[in-house]
């Protein structure tokens, strides 16, 4: 059982592939994931992945780049 404290599947890397990735995440009995959003973009999309995937939460923050 795996719980992922930090990541960031709002990034743009992930456009292409975001959906498959998170169904194999939630396959490989990871329980839980922080989306962490690091700008006002980022809030919205992790607000976003956690309202679609119940395994998701959102966090908010700044990174100190955009403070």
């Amino acid at each position: 059982m795996i719980f992922d404290s930090h990541a960031h599947y709002d990034d743009e890397q992930f456009d292409d592939d975001r959906d498959v990735i998170l169904k194999e995440i939630k396959d490989k009995d990871v329980i839980g994931v922080i989306n962490c959003g690091s700008s006002l973009k980022g809030l919205e999309m992790s607000v976003k992945l956690a309202e679609d995937y119940d395994f998701i939460h959102a966090a908010a923050g700044i990174h100190p780049e955009n403070a």
